[in-house]
C-alpha cells in the first residue's frame, strides 16, 4: 500500500473538453505540420522589414571596409572584399522611399536570380521560422514606393507594426534598371 493521495471526486468528473473550454488564455490550435518560411527580420530607417531566409546567405558586421567606386548610383555605397570575391554594397532606402540613416548597422549577403550583393541594414532583429499562414497580402493602401517590392505583410499582434516581407527579385530588378 502506498500513502499517495487518491484523486478527488471533483477531478474525476471533468472531461478534457470541459477543462479546455474553461481555459482563459488563447485556445487557438496550432497545426504542427503547417508549412513555414524562414525570414530575416531587420530595421531600415526605423521601419520593420524582412527578407526570405533562402535569399540571405550571410550576415556580416557593418564595419566591413567599403571601397568607393566613382560613377556608381547613390544607392550603391561601393564594393566589399569577401573571401576573395568583390561584392557590391547597396542601400535600400532610396529605392523604398525611406530617409537615409547613415547607420553602420549590418550587411546581408542577398541572392536573387543571378545577382548577389551585400545589402546594408540598420539593425538585425531576428532570424526565425514563421508559419506561411501568418503572411497576409499587402493592402492597396501600401505606399506606392513600397508596393512593387513587398510580397507580404506579417503582424505578430495588433499592438505591433506590420513587417513588410520584401521580394529580393523585385529589388534587384529595380537596381538593374537604375531605379533607387
Amino acid at each position: 500500500m502506498t500513502d499517495s493521495p487518491q484523486p478527488t471526486h471533483e477531478s474525476q468528473g471533468v472531461t478534457f473538453e470541459q477543462a479546455f473550454s474553461e481555459r482563459s488564455d488563447d485556445t487557438t490550435i496550432v497545426d504542427v505540420d503547417e508549412p513555414s518560411q524562414q525570414v530575416v527580420l531587420f530595421q531600415l530607417s526605423g521601419q520593420p522589414f524582412a527578407l526570405p531566409g533562402h535569399a540571405v546567405s550571410e550576415i556580416l558586421k557593418g564595419d566591413t571596409p567599403v571601397y568607393f567606386v566613382p560613377g556608381l548610383p547613390a544607392s550603391t555605397e561601393g564594393v566589399i572584399h569577401l573571401r576573395g570575391n568583390i561584392e557590391s554594397l547597396i542601400t535600400l532606402q532610396p529605392l523604398l522611399g525611406l530617409p537615409d540613416t547613415n547607420a553602420e548597422g549590418m550587411l546581408l549577403i542577398v541572392h536573387a536570380g543571378e545577382i548577389r550583393s551585400a545589402v546594408r541594414i540598420d539593425q538585425l532583429d531576428d532570424v526565425c521560422e514563421l508559419p506561411v499562414s501568418a503572411f497576409k497580402t499587402p493592402p492597396e493602401t501600401l505606399p506606392s514606393t513600397l508596393r512593387s517590392y513587398v510580397s507580404a505583410l506579417w503582424q505578430p499582434s495588433d499592438e505591433q507594426r506590420a513587417t513588410a516581407l520584401l521580394d529580393p527579385d523585385a529589388l534587384f530588378r529595380a537596381y538593374q534598371k537604375g531605379l533607387g
